[in-house]
């Protein structure tokens, strides 16, 4: 038995189910909405939504008071579900987005190269509802 009460055996049950999975491009957020969905269509006829999320984290100082760190995630959704965004979300919004983080870059004006890291969402739910 380890510190953890987990015996070798346990181990291998792990590893092997981790080494069956191979990879996985997902995430999971739970947050609110920055501002109101910015809904565009592109040249192809597509419909794409561009949302802001903030998510939370509390940590609890030696002292007993607790901060917050909030980080903004860049969220991008495609067709069906950029098109129910308008009518159902707002800036404010409590709301749990599911899909995959994808990473661009591209050159600005002056040449120098930016990256993007977005999240892909295939999943948005409205928690108020």
């Amino acid at each position: 038995m380890d510190k953890h009460g987990l015996s070798p055996k346990h181990f291998q049950v792990l590893i092997l189910k981790s080494h069956s999975m191979k990879t996985k491009n997902f995430v999971q957020l739970i947050g609110y909405l920055g501002e109101d969905p910015e809904i565009h269509t592109t040249t192809s006829g597509h419909t794409l939504a561009h949302l802001r999320l903030a998510t939370d984290r509390y940590h609890k100082k030696e002292d007993g008071t607790t901060t917050t760190k909030t980080t903004w995630h860049d969220i991008k959704a495609w067709n069906k579900i950029a098109r129910i965004l308008p009518d159902n979300f707002i800036k404010g919004s409590h709301v749990l987005i599911e899909g995959e983080i994808e990473y661009r870059t591209f050159l600005d004006h002056v040449g120098h190269k930016r990256y993007i890291t977005e999240i892909k969402a295939f999943t948005i739910l409205n928690l108020d509802r």
